[in-house]
């Protein structure tokens, strides 16, 4: 079955304090989400966060550790993984000073990701890379994601494909995402909305918009989801207009009349 998840990244302004986030997550799960991607929480012990969110009846999908400190805290990483009964960790975007060097950057960086899955593999966790738009820099015959996708072994590093920044990079995501086949499995999710112009017709203002309120194609997505592997879809609104809640509700009942 496939499950409908929500990065909390979307309500990083209402998780200042325990109190703040335990009435948080609680509305979250009110709304219907059961599985969240998330950091972990600073003011909580990661005990104490694993058995809130079981009494909730809501389950972490994942870990965090930044690109460098994967293999230096990968026993960390292990621990939170099985307080959560996860079995992914998640990893950050290539660094300034690897991206600004061109393709010969995206290789090394390409290389660094290689020797973590490995490492993550041993430790029995899934490593997994989250792009955005930049990625698909062009250096002539070839783009950085190309780089990262054919110079990382499947059997290490899986990526994590999001519709918006696929849209933003220039590409229909119902079909780029089949470049990702067999290399993923969890997808991110939120509509790519177009503001009404003010000033040069070349620059038309973007935003991120709850699920099916924008102008992704939907039914095109969700085919090619479904056929390269995609089992889970998180809600990841960067920004929200209006009520942060009311957008992830908007979201999770569109979504969910798409996937079930």
């Amino acid at each position: 079955m496939n499950k409908i998840g929500l990065q909390m990244y979307t309500m990083r302004n209402h998780v200042s304090n325990a109190e703040e986030y335990k009435n948080t997550v609680a509305r979250v799960a009110d709304i219907g989400y059961k599985v969240l991607q998330m950091t972990r929480p600073e003011f909580m012990p990661l005990e104490e966060n694993a058995a809130f969110l079981k009494s909730l009846g809501v389950s972490a999908d994942s870990v965090f550790k930044p690109w460098d400190k994967v293999i230096p805290e990968i026993e960390d990483a292990k621990r939170e993984a099985e307080a959560y009964g996860c079995d992914v960790l998640r990893t950050n975007s290539i660094p300034d000073e690897m991206r600004i060097k061109g393709a010969d950057g995206y290789r090394e960086f390409a290389r660094l990701m290689n020797e973590s899955g490995k490492v993550c593999r041993a430790a029995g966790l899934r490593y997994m890379y989250h792009f955005h738009a930049f990625e698909w820099i062009s250096f002539g015959s070839e783009r950085g994601i190309d780089i990262l996708l054919n110079e990382t072994d499947p059997e290490y590093v899986y990526f994590n494909p999001d519709v918006f920044w696929l849209t933003n990079a220039g590409t229909e995501p119902s079909v780029s995402l089949k470049m990702f086949r067999d290399r993923a499995f969890t997808m991110h999710v939120k509509d790519y909305a177009i503001r009404q112009l003010e000033g040069v017709i070349e620059s038309v203002p973007y935003f991120f918009a709850p699920v099916g309120t924008g102008n992704l194609n939907w039914d095109g997505i969700m085919k090619t989801a479904n056929e390269i592997g995609i089992r889970s879809f998180v809600v990841e609104q960067d920004m929200c207009d209006g009520d942060t809640f009311d957008s992830i509700r908007v979201s999770y009942e569109n979504l969910s009349k798409m996937v079930l």
